[in-house]
């Protein structure tokens, strides 16, 4: 009988590891669920570290900074091409019956802004 107890439990314990080892392998995929919330936290907390070193390095821009640049923005066609644009547009609207393209003057452009 000491051969078959010997064996039998043998055999419990190499069940029993495997068991274990399973048992340990589901807890570590079932842990997988939390490792995209985990990455966005890393990713969030260094993108803040990033962002307070770029604040630091650089000063806050003044106010007529700011507005020199919306008005640069709105210059972004010079007056050559916006006549030639709104020609175009007469011309394609009258379907070219009404005038020719020489007789055509544009004579002032005013930029409305809207809202």
């Amino acid at each position: 009988m000491n051969v078959f107890e010997q064996a039998l439990l043998n055999t419990l314990m190499g069940m029993g590891t495997v068991f274990a080892v399973l048992i340990f392998i589901s807890l570590l995929i079932s842990l997988f669920v939390y490792i995209p919330s985990i990455e966005r936290a890393l990713k969030n907390r260094s993108s803040r570290k990033e962002k307070r070193a770029a604040q630091e390095e650089r000063p806050a821009p003044k106010r007529p900074i700011i507005e020199e640049a919306a008005e640069e923005e709105e210059e972004l066609v010079d007056d050559g091409e916006l006549v030639a644009v709104i020609t175009a547009a007469i011309m394609a609207a009258s379907s070219g019956t009404a005038v020719s393209a020489d007789k055509l003057v544009v004579r002032s452009i005013k930029r409305v802004k809207r809202r």
